[in-house]
């Protein structure tokens, strides 16, 4: 943790500093300042855990930095140093938050006890805010995981009830649709065809039925669509027109009957299933109704979905492939009869390079199946090849990532520095980071503080206005974005070495 003492009487800043062994009650940093211009500078560039300050000071009073730090969002803590007589002053502090308040002359063991109540509930808030950091985190990463995972629960044999989905969904903040559903099965008979372009028949089925689709799920050999309201027969049959015209294509579609709620949607699911191995491949019309047909049932090997998932999770959240999760994936497959472990491998190959499309892995060679027969080996080898690539281009579409981050964090402070409300926590906000991140990847990509790069943005402003115009220089510190004109000059003449006026004389203003 750190410390601010920030005192302009030299003697008594020393004397505070000497009455306590800050390391042994947790600060490992002890930072003296004999303003609170420097102070605040700081404070906003690197923070401190605890600051004990006086009340009267030049150029920036300790309430007039209490009150800015709050203006900027600065989490710290206060403790104000008052002389006797002054305590009316103290009101206007509890209402900038200040709880805590040191009479001088000050007792060793007064701040003693003073530093070690600020030490727990320091501590505490750090759990505290640790712990929904933590949890916020995991429900951010793992919520398109969750949102998956819900939906093919519903659609499985194994599917809760109507009263267990809403209490699910509502764990999960899961938004669910109204009025009737269906489901929509979509397959093609000929892998060849179908699957190096499965990828853009997702996209497909996304845009056509973009204002009805609830989700979309991959089942390896067929995509399964849960729809709100109805369609008509006219126009499925249009999308598959449009799919064979744009994407060379032919695919059929299984349709389920309609039911009101998500109890039933899993029996939805395997009608919409069954009505398209009916007639997969082999009818003239690309749409079957499942109440049209007589049901049609085959006995397949059971896809390894629970490895699969254990394959993708690893390059989801890792820089290297997982050899040893890849290969347990392969072994399941090479325990299943020879005529289905071709189509396995494509269905699995083709939910890598989905992988690889929403994580931006966008620079890996083009979809090649591969229909040849293979040892468990070259399977291995071809799979570990591939998923080593996603690996790489997704740590190279990250590092793009966090340089659009920061370069739209410049932005926005190049935009609106001249809004005194404007803080670090607003921007990380507007980016949808938190404060932290956004201040290590900022210090990292651009070499400088975010609070450093707002200063020197404001600063040019105003430089700026001091060459070109007359105005007075309490109204340029307002229109760059300080609503303290007494700190707006003395960090300009911290930065350039000289105050607003002189500045002005020597550059012609």
């Amino acid at each position: 943790m750190r410390v601010f003492i920030v005192e302009d009487e030299e003697l008594i800043r020393k004397g505070i500093v000497s009455m306590v062994d800050w390391e042994a009650e947790g600060f490992s940093e002890v930072a003296e300042f004999g303003n609170a211009v420097d102070a605040l500078a700081d404070l906003a560039e690197r923070g401190a855990d605890l600051v004990i300050t006086d009340l009267f000071m030049q150029s920036l009073s300790g309430l007039e930095m209490i009150e800015m730090a709050e203006n900027m969002e600065i989490d710290t803590r206060f403790v104000i140093l008052t002389g006797h007589g002054l305590f009316e002053y103290a009101q206007k502090a509890v209402s900038l938050g200040v709880r805590r308040f040191l009479t001088k002359p000050i007792q060793p063991e007064q701040l003693l006890s003073t530093v070690r109540e600020m030490r727990q509930e320091i501590l505490e808030q750090k759990r505290f805010k640790q712990s929904i950091e933590d949890t916020q985190d995991k429900l951010r990463e793992y919520y398109p995981i969750v949102c998956r995972r819900f939906w093919e629960t519903l659609v499985s044999d194994d599917a809760p009830g109507e009263i267990e989905i809403r209490r699910r969904a509502s764990v999960y903040d899961i938004a669910l649709p109204s009025g009737p559903l269906f489901c929509l099965a979509i397959g093609d008979s000929d892998p060849d065809t179908m699957l190096p372009q499965r990828l853009a028949l997702w996209r497909a089925v996304e845009d056509f039925f973009r204002d009805g689709l609830v989700f979309l799920l991959d089942n390896g050999s067929e995509l399964l669509a849960i729809l709100r309201g109805s369609v008509k027969q006219r126009e499925l049959q249009l999308f598959s027109s449009a799919v064979r015209e744009n994407l060379s294509m032919d695919i059929w579609l299984g349709v389920s009957r309609i039911r009101e709620g998500l109890g039933l949607l899993h029996v939805s699911a395997r009608e919409a299933s069954e009505a398209l191995k009916a007639v997969l491949g082999i009818a003239d019309n690309p749409v079957s109704y499942y109440q049209d047909i007589q049901l049609i049932k085959g006995e397949e090997s059971a896809y390894p979905a629970a490895q699969e998932e254990k394959v993708l999770e690893a390059l989801r959240y890792r820089d290297t492939a997982d050899r040893s999760v890849l290969d347990d994936f392969i072994g399941a497959v090479y325990e299943c009869p020879v005529g289905e472990r071709s189509l396995m491998l494509l269905r699995f190959q083709v939910a890598l390079y989905r992988l690889a499309e929403s994580s931006g892995a966008s620079g890996l060679p083009p979809f090649q199946p591969v229909f040849r027969p293979e040892s468990r080996r070259e399977a291995f080898d071809r799979f570990v090849t591939i998923a080593e690539e996603i690996a790489s281009e997704k740590k190279g579409s990250q590092q793009r990532e966090m340089t659009r981050i920061v370069e739209e964090a410049q932005r926005i402070m190049k935009e609106n520095y001249a809004d005194p409300s404007l803080n670090i926590s607003g921007i990380a906000r507007q980016l949808h980071v938190s404060q932290q991140y956004l201040s290590r990847l900022f210090r990292s990509v651009s070499g400088m503080t975010c609070m450093d790069f707002l200063t020197k943005t404001r600063m040019d402003a105003a430089k700026e206005l001091l060459r070109g115009s007359s105005v007075k220089s309490y109204e340029i510190a307002l229109m760059v974005g300080y609503n303290q004109p007494n700190y707006f000059s003395a960090l300009f003449k911290k930065m350039t070495g000289l105050t607003p006026k002189q500045y002005r004389l020597e550059n012609g203003g």
